[in-house]
């Protein structure tokens, strides 16, 4: 009896969740990517006996090494261009700093280039002046990531990007690496000794 019940409730439940989905917002329904789907999903494999894992899939946990994967940024149509794992991080100090340097950069190269804000103590985003796209910077507990919000950035912004971000990457390798200062004392210590200079391939232009 449980048996012949158990189709029907998987139905019920089926048409549940569509249902609930009809109602979800656009702008929610955008954020859903294929990783997210498969998390909706993965309570029927229980039910049904099988599998969703794809093995060449690198976002399945089992394949996953953390190469080479195109990962999404924090909103919605961004894109992780950065990430730079922090070993040790004095947070505080260490945002307040690149803020400062990042808000000053609103002229580079040109004139009224960039307009800096801040949603919150731990970002700092720069829209580009033709609003084809922003360089969004968080900084958390254990790393650095920097996304790039625009899904069709023009080749200036581009070019300016890249001269903004190497500023960057150029002031951390200050503060990880220069001056007489013991590790203990630094602001960031980073996992990866070469981590800064990995990063300035992702952000070469041409």
């Amino acid at each position: 009896m449980i048996r012949t019940q158990r189709p029907i409730l998987l139905l019920l439940i089926f048409f549940f969740i569509t249902a609930i989905h009809a109602f979800i917002p656009l702008h929610q329904t955008q954020k859903t990517s294929r990783h997210h789907r498969k998390h909706n999903l993965a309570f029927f494999d229980g039910w049904f006996g099988f599998n969703n894992k794809d093995p060449q899939d690198p976002s399945d946990s089992d394949n996953f090494d953390g190469k080479d994967v195109d990962v999404d940024g924090i909103y919605t149509g961004s894109k992780r261009i950065i990430t730079i794992p922090a070993k040790t991080m004095k947070s505080g100090g260490l945002r307040l700093y690149c803020s400062l340097y990042l808000m000053g950069l609103q002229n580079t190269p040109e004139k009224n280039s960039w307009k800096a804000s801040q949603s919150d103590s731990s970002e700092v985003n720069l829209r580009y002046s033709d609003l084809s796209g922003s360089i969004i910077i968080r900084f958390n507990d254990d790393a650095i990531v920097v996304d790039r919000l625009g899904s069709l950035p023009s080749m200036k912004y581009l070019m300016h990007e890249s001269m903004i971000l190497n500023g960057f990457l150029d002031e951390l390798h200050s503060i990880v690496y220069e001056g007489d200062i013991s590790t203990e004392n630094r602001l960031l210590t980073l996992v990866d000794s070469d981590a800064i200079e990995k990063a300035r391939d992702a952000v070469s232009f041409g």
